[in-house]
């Protein structure tokens, strides 16, 4: 700090490389909440560049500065992004894909609040930030603010937990798909169990 109060930027400052700066407020941005303009209206839309959520009456009026928007979608309860969308804009490859309406999604905030505690197998991927069990054994996160929290983490301190690292690296290995069901069983089974007839 300098003494009229300004930060000084350091030149280890790698930050801006590793986590876009439009990216980096991502979990307090409120979306899918109502619009305290447009109160019908949820805010479905981010602004890349003002870095906030927007509806899709604000956008029109925000359209205007020509500034790139970001979609959202809710998937059931929680929201995301295309991965197809974030693709071009950052490294999502360890992200864990969800399928919507046959899309590839990545969901934008943390989704570990909901961990059940018990009747955990130490086999299944865990997110490296928040435990929540991920569907995809190559997947390291559970969702962008996981992941922009932990390169946040590592960009600091310098290095990953090498623990971890290893954990993922060789549940990794063991599967090779990279989206798994969350269906538990097939539809169809080979032989069907009846109930016995009394």
């Amino acid at each position: 700090m300098t003494g009229n109060g300004t930060m000084m930027v350091s030149s280890r400052d790698d930050q801006g490389k590793a986590v876009p700066p439009w990216l980096r407020p991502i979990a307090s941005a409120k979306l899918y909440s109502s619009c305290e303009t447009h109160l019908s209206e949820d805010r479905n839309f981010y602004c890349r560049v003002c870095m906030v959520a927007l509806c899709k009456e604000c956008k029109k009026q925000h359209d205007l500065s020509k500034h790139e928007m970001i979609k959202a979608y809710k998937v059931g309860k929680d929201v995301s992004f295309r991965m197809e969308d974030l693709q071009s804009l950052w490294d999502i490859s360890d992200i864990c894909p969800y399928i919507s309406n046959k899309w590839l999604v990545a969901y934008i905030y943390k989704r570990g609040a909901r961990i059940a505690s018990s009747g955990r197998q130490s086999s299944v991927a865990e997110c490296e930030s928040c435990q929540y069990r991920l569907k995809s054994p190559d997947a390291k996160y559970c969702s962008l603010e996981c992941k922009v929290d932990a390169v946040m983490k590592m960009n600091e301190s310098g290095s990953m937990k090498n623990e971890a690292k290893r954990k993922v690296e060789t549940i990794s290995e063991e599967s090779p798909s990279n989206v798994r069901s969350f269906r538990k069983r097939s539809r169809k089974q080979k032989n069907p169990q009846r109930a016995p007839l009394y």
